[in-house]
């Protein structure tokens, strides 16, 4: 439009000077001079992370995808019209136009455009920087490429797991560029580019070593942590026959990876699970257990608002949320009694939490379209005294997307597929489990009365020792997998898991069969991943893109 007005104006005024027709317009600043302006190169990082910020487009929609597609929560909402998309994922052969895939296709590309256009940036200016007047120096630039490369890596992978081939844009393309999808082998070896150039930078500093001031930003932890992530799920892919290759060598870059967390990272758990999600957010960010998350503070001084699913995810009514993201039953019934991590996980019809002024609110779930559960997400729940003037949207939630507990879960994993020693898997495995049945609160602070934490006890070392924790006798597998579902429930992985252990199709057709509610999993089958690509973007490729063929 600027280029437009001005070939008019220079039609009417032939008589101006050259050097005044020849001026940048006023307001608008070149790329050459933005990166000479303070802070030009922090900003082009934040720019990486911008999608991951989005409440609905990432984090709503992680969730979402991860935990409400599959048998651990469903859509819920206030009506059986409320984000029909996330109900017709759970039953399992979605529409190419699908809202929610559109959602995360669109999301995680442009995290991926926005990576490409500052490592090509920085590439070009990088020696031109300046921060707090003085010059950038280039172990703080290299830091730069390291963050953005690992988070095209995490893009790319949140891609992967749901739609297996994509295609593989690394470099700035023309907004007419349409590529075809790559091969899931091209995707894993660019994928493990980025992570390994990430891990080898040595500006990129580990976990412990970030200040308060960094908390949130990428560290060489996090990198390993995707790492290992990453090569368990190509590892379950191979033994399924979908991927080419050798899983025991995919098992081992998950084993080396985690274990280079694990046994060098300087990480822990919190002793007391609750202290994750009792609401306040004031230490559990700022953990050795928080390996990746995204900060969230309300500060309307400079127009920030809480998170999107703070309010989508809790219960209706005089609770005041928009009732998404129900816990099943049967994920509730998944956990060991005297666990205090369903309690800290799930919450119930008629669970009462402290007001701000001293009073009583009692939940009510009835009457709206989780109905059949009768349950809500407490990891989503800030109750009263944490927010300000009562107002869901007005809370410093935040989500975890690494965790350390997963870290030595994927240890132990890793080191059972890949022929290690079972004596030090179950050494991560009880770590976990040990957090929850010993030294994890068994009352919800900010509750009154909480169903799930009727009849929780005091466990003692001896007690965990000889009935809760997993023994070599144990089928170790399958309760690593129960485990993983009760720890990180409701947090985004469960479909991940699911389809790299080969059981999506069994587990949603046995949910459909035992339960049936809103149809979830009547279409499952083993032709339902990958989930369909978005029709708007293969109208888009002009016939370059082709739509998967399981549909």
């Amino acid at each position: 439009m600027l280029y437009m007005s001005a070939v008019l104006f220079l039609g009417f005024v032939v008589g101006c000077k050259k050097d005044f027709l020849e001026r940048d317009p006023y307001g608008i600043m070149n790329e050459r001079e933005f990166f000479r302006t303070d802070g030009a190169g922090l900003k082009l990082v934040t720019s990486c992370y911008q999608p991951m910020f989005d409440g609905w487009g990432f984090t709503v929609n992680k969730v979402a995808i991860g935990d409400e597609s599959v048998d651990n929560a469903d859509a819920g909402g206030s009506d059986p019209g409320d984000r029909p998309q996330t109900t017709e994922m759970g039953r399992g052969r979605p529409l190419p136009s699908n809202p929610l895939l559109y959602e995360t296709w669109a999301n995680r590309f442009k995290g991926i455009g926005n990576c490409n256009i500052a490592l090509e940036a920085l590439q070009r200016e990088g020696g031109n920087l300046i921060e707090n007047a003085k010059p950038v120096s280039a172990e703080t630039v290299s830091r730069y490429f390291a963050e953005i490369k690992f988070l095209r890596a995490w893009y790319y992978f949140d891609l992967i797991t749901v739609f297996k081939e994509v295609p593989l844009i690394i470099n700035v393309e023309t907004p007419d560029t349409r590529k075809a999808k790559a091969s899931l082998a091209e995707l894993k070896t660019q994928l493990y580019k980025d992570l390994q150039e990430a891990i080898q930078e040595p500006n990129l500093p580990r976990a412990s070593a970030l200040t308060s001031a960094e908390t949130g930003r990428v560290t060489k932890d996090a990198a390993y942590a995707l790492m290992a992530r990453a090569a368990l799920f190509f590892g379950g892919l191979m033994e399924q026959g979908i991927l080419s290759g050798n899983a025991q060598d995919e098992y081992k870059v998950a084993r080396d990876a985690a274990g280079e967390v694990v046994r060098n990272g300087q990480l822990s758990l919190l002793p007391d699970f609750q202290d994750l999600f009792r609401g306040d957010y004031a230490v559990a960010p700022f953990s050795k257990e928080c390996i990746l998350g995204v900060l969230r503070k309300y500060d309307p001084a400079f127009g920030i608002g809480g998170d999107a699913f703070a309010i989508m995810n809790v219960g209706r009514n005089n609770v005041g949320g928009w009732g998404g993201n129900t816990p099943t039953k049967d994920l509730a019934a998944s956990y060991d009694p005297a666990d205090p991590r369903r309690m800290f996980t799930i919450i119930s019809h008629n669970d009462i939490f402290k007001t701000s002024s001293g009073g009583e609110e009692i939940h009510n779930y009835r009457g709206y379209f989780n109905d059949f559960n009768l349950q809500q997400s407490r990891k989503a729940f800030v109750p009263q005294q944490y927010r300000q003037n009562n107002d869901l949207q007005r809370s410093n939630w935040q989500p975890y997307w690494i965790r350390y507990s997963e870290v030595l879960l994927m240890y132990s994993e890793a080191l059972i597929k890949s022929g290690g020693s079972t004596t030090e898997a179950l050494t991560y495995l009880n770590e976990v489990r040990r957090r929850a049945f010993v030294t994890t609160s068994k009352v919800d602070e900010p509750a009154v009365f909480r169903q799930f934490g009727q009849g929780l006890k005091t466990i003692s070392e001896a007690d965990f020792q000889m009935t809760y924790a997993i023994k070599p006798s144990d089928n170790i597998l399958q309760a690593l997998k129960r485990e993983r579902r009760n720890e990180l429930a409701l947090e985004g992985i469960r479909l991940y898991d699911l389809v790299r252990w080969g059981e999506y199709a069994t587990t949603m057709k046995a949910f459909y069969q035992k339960y049936g509610f809103a149809d979830k999993g009547r279409d499952a089958g083993d032709n339902s991943w990958p989930f369909p690509i978005p029709q708007i973007e293969i109208d888009r490729s002009n016939g370059v893109l082709i739509q998967n063929d399981n549909y």
